[in-house]
């Protein structure tokens, strides 16, 4: 388990570097809008997806997530 939860960590903080802060949306349409300011202008919230990569346990929630097959299709979409 130790090995497990060291390898999700490494991950995580790969996708930490990656993908940290990109993993958000807006809450009128996720595909039109782009950006904050969009969004904004459009009269929508800008929002944050539940599974990221913002902090370490975040992604190795995220991480778990995928590796355990539970809700993996949402999050990879």
């Amino acid at each position: 388990a130790i090995i497990v939860i060291i390898v999700w960590m490494m991950f995580s903080i790969l996708g930490q570097n990656l993908f940290g802060g990109k993993f958000n949306y807006c809450s009128i349409d996720k595909y039109k809008y782009e950006t904050e300011r969009e969004c904004w202008i459009a009269g929508g919230e800008w929002k944050l997806y539940d599974h990221n990569f913002d902090n370490v346990l975040y992604g190795m929630l995220t991480l778990f997530c995928v590796s355990s097959l539970e809700d993996w299709p949402t999050i990879m979409y």
